[in-house]
């Protein structure tokens, strides 16, 4: 299954590309623009009433100039992990009503970085030159799904690949489809955790427009465990709508009729924050969201966030119903600080240092 694409534009520096090449062998009765037809397009989607809705069915096919190799760029005021993020491209098929990429990117439309042998290449030299002490964990899943363009693409079998044998390294991909079956073949797939975003089944339904269902993705889950791939669960972004405690135990209990608790790398929990200006965007693209209009104030890092007292009453309850199941599951927060770690987990999560040599522990126990 592929999500449908219905224009494809190509810049003049990924023309030669292979996976260019390949991308247009593999679609049909799509149409592609090139040179002044984009710039012309790009003007007319500007004017649409939402051009981003237009954007998730464009792709757009980018040699890409950056660093392929980014640090999770995190906040200096919560705990942050110390993620590494493998930068494949920028957008999503998938149209969450809460998605903070709204807001990030001036480009309506997805990207991909057709320039894939460099992307290898800057990948591999880190991994080479990297302190032999170190530890990283990678996910590519920061700004785009890592699995929703992958039928297009075919990116996710060899970035396991370079991955697979290291001691030093794992590769996160983070999904909210079951686009799992080409990582299946993999023979030992140790240094590879397949996770899988999930929310409480009723607001997963309702606020993920186009993603895979929720029971999907836990048998994705479930077959990925059968193969030998840990797996990771994200609850990211927690909504306390009407009624949210019994729905998201209805998640974490699918979750453990799925798969054993030896098989999950970790599961991670945010309440939902966000920029001030996703609020509007949100309101101009779906109308008023009652979650959105919760009682919001600014945190440390800008983001309007719920009170620190529900924060952490949200988080004690869910991690309660998780160690219903396992006493020993890797349970983080993310972006929150040491204080409601403290009393949400009854951990003491001092730095970053700290939270990143968690998770490295976590990861190394597969490998």
């Amino acid at each position: 299954m592929r999500f449908p694409i219905d224009e494809i534009w190509v810049e003049k520096e990924a023309e030669e590309s292979y996976v260019t090449r390949r991308i247009l062998r593999s679609v049909k009765s799509v149409t592609v623009l090139r040179g002044a037809e984009i710039d012309a397009e790009s003007a007319r989607i500007d004017m649409n009433p939402d051009p981003l809705a237009k954007g998730k069915r464009i792709l757009k096919l980018v040699n890409y100039k950056g660093a392929f190799v980014k640090s999770c760029p995190g906040t200096k005021t919560y705990l942050c992990c110390g993620l590494k993020i493998l930068n494949i491209g920028n957008g999503c098929p998938i149209d969450c009503r809460y998605c903070a990429l709204q807001v990030y990117f001036n480009n309506p439309v997805m990207e991909v970085y057709v320039n894939f042998e460099e992307m290898l290449s800057q990948l591999k030299a880190f991994l080479a030159y990297a302190p032999p002490d170190h530890f990283f964990r990678f996910c590519t899943g920061e700004f785009t799904d890592s699995l929703a363009l992958d039928d297009y693409t075919s990116y996710a079998v060899p970035l396991a690949e370079t991955f697979l044998g290291r001691n030093n390294a794992t590769l996160e991909f983070k999904t909210k489809t079951d686009f799992i079956e080409p990582l299946l073949n993999l023979q030992n797939p140790r240094n590879i955790i397949l996770s899988f975003s999930v929310n409480a089944p009723g607001f997963s339904k309702s606020e993920e427009i186009r993603a895979i269902s929720l029971r999907r993705r836990l048998i994705s889950a479930s077959k990925s465990a059968s193969h030998g791939f840990k797996v990771g669960f994200h609850f990211d972004p927690i909504v306390p709508f009407d009624g949210w405690e019994e729905e998201y135990f209805k998640t974490i209990d699918a979750i453990f009729d799925s798969v054993r608790p030896d098989s999950i790398a970790w599961i991670s929990m945010g309440v939902l924050r966000f920029v001030p200006d996703l609020r509007d965007v949100v309101t101009s693209r779906f109308g008023p969201i009652r979650y959105f209009y919760d009682s919001f104030a600014p945190g440390l890092d800008g983001k309007l966030r719920l009170s620190r007292n529900r924060r952490t009453a949200i988080y004690r309850r869910l991690a309660q119903r998780i160690r219903s199941y396992s006493a020993d599951v890797l349970i983080y927060l993310c972006m929150e600080s040491n204080s409601i770690w403290q009393e949400a987990l009854g951990l003491d999560m001092r730095n970053n240092n700290q939270l990143a040599k968690l998770l490295d522990d976590s990861a190394k126990l597969s490998i």
